[in-house]
């Protein structure tokens, strides 16, 4: 590959306490509660609308939340977000697995949690780069409408979703499938309109059923179709999966984009000559931001693999508890969602905070998706609930790691016992006792 040195001095716009790249829900709880704890901090986001998939990508779901006998999720974060929800009617419905919200009150109840936090909000900016000596992160650089800029912080966080600080930085990181790197299918959401609400089938296993009675070009064997309240007719559809694809490379994101409109388009055809009450739907809209479920992930201190989350594994340092199944979805084949026999898992597994601190770097957690674990812990760990989790913990750590500098020696018991008064899930919490005064 040719190269080309570009030698140049450039802004320095910002000195922070703490510098989160990405406005996902997991690099938002962990500047909202690092904001609480009186640190400045500045969160960028490349896009215009903070939320990631769930609004942006018109999910509109989160995730992850419990299990038949236990609660796995809560934190102050957490609760201002559905109390403000809850207060405008953004929050659609909750059953304590999951939370519905309105994907456009989402995006603004959470850029409004940021303002009022005092966090310092860069919105369509993009993380170019990264300074680093002697194992820490001094400063980054960020593409902005005015050209490139650096920031300086102490403690920076990736919630990047392809871990791009980390690597920046570099730290080490493994790609994809143990057996031959493929990563899991990507996925593009889109809105249909024009539903006959009254007709519709009566559940999602008829729905499914009909999905069933031909083959497809969509590599899906269910339907996931959620109806839009407050709307004339509308539903968000999550069926499109994109095989064989590397989203890290150009080419990899187009495909994503242009079979997922093709598949869009293919699925909304069968629903207006098969699905009763969708014979004059339409595609309205398709996702901003493409569902990519999988690309890197950052080595830490520790590897959470299958077997911890099959067994329901504990552990001495684990800040952050997940309960969804092995979720995979296939690379290279049709996705069959709960058909999977890894799906449901009887236990809750705690996540440990070795899994957040990137080896070889100092000053560096990683938020959200791309945390320490194998391919198949991965298909578990990534769903919300747990990347909001990991948020809140990274948050209350970050006074910890600035009194000993290394992210890599805080007090993790100490930290266990606050995020416990916080009201975080960090052990085992049966459903009583973690839904009391919710």
């Amino acid at each position: 590959m040719k190269t080309i040195t570009f030698s140049r001095t450039v802004p320095l716009t910002g000195e922070y306490d703490f510098f989160v790249a990405g406005g996902g829900l997991s690099g938002i709880a962990s500047a909202w509660n690092a904001a609480r704890e009186g640190l400045r901090v500045c969160l960028i986001e490349q896009y215009s609308k903070l939320g990631g998939v769930p609004s942006s990508g018109l999910l509109g779901i989160i995730s992850g939340f419990r299990l038949e006998h236990e609660r796995c999720a809560d934190g102050p974060f957490l609760r201002e977000l559905l109390d403000r929800a809850r207060g405008c009617g953004a929050l659609r419905e909750a059953d304590g697995w999951n939370y519905r919200f309105h994907c456009e009150r989402l995006a603004l109840i959470l850029t409004e949690m940021c303002r009022d936090a005092g966090i310092e909000l860069r919105l369509n900016t993009m993380l170019a780069d990264a300074v680093v000596s002697d194992g820490r992160i001094s400063h980054v650089a960020v593409a902005t409408r005015r050209g490139l800029e650096a920031i300086h912080a102490s403690f920076f966080a990736d919630d990047t979703g392809d871990g791009n600080l980390a690597v920046f930085a570099g730290a080490p990181f493994a790609y994809g499938r143990e057996s031959d790197g493929k990563v899991q299918s990507s996925s593009l959401t889109f809105k249909l309109a024009g539903i006959d609400m009254a007709r519709i089938p009566e559940n999602m296993t008829e729905m499914t059923r009909i999905w069933r009675s031909e083959p497809h070009h969509v590599p899906t064997d269910h339907t996931v179709v959620t109806y839009l309240p407050d709307t004339n007719g509308e539903a968000a559809v999550n069926m499109t999966h994109i095989l064989d694809c590397d989203p890290m490379t150009d080419e990899g994101i187009l495909r994503i984009r242009l079979e997922g409109m093709r598949q869009a388009y293919e699925i909304a055809e069968f629903f207006r000559t098969r699905v009763p009450g969708f014979e004059h739907c339409y595609v309205a809209e398709t996702a901003m931001l493409p569902g990519i479920r999988e690309s890197r992930r950052i080595l830490g201190d520790y590897v959470l693999t299958e077997q911890d989350v099959l067994q329901g594994r504990d552990f001495p340092d684990q800040i952050a508890r997940g309960c969804w199944g092995i979720d995979v979805h296939n690379p290279i084949g049709t996705h069959s969602g709960k058909f999977n026999p890894h799906f449901l898992i009887p236990r809750s597994y705690g996540i440990p905070y070795r899994c957040i601190v990137p080896k070889g770097i100092k000053n560096l957690y990683i938020a959200g998706r791309p945390i320490s674990t194998t391919h198949q812990a991965f298909a578990s760990t990534r769903i919300n609930a747990s990347c909001i989790a990991l948020g809140e913990a990274i948050g209350m750590a970050l006074p910890m790691a600035a009194a000993v500098g290394d992210v890599h020696t805080v007090n993790v018991d100490a930290l266990r016992e606050k995020l416990q008064q916080e009201g975080c899930i960090t052990d085992f919490t049966a459903v009583e006792q973690g839904l009391r005064n919710r």
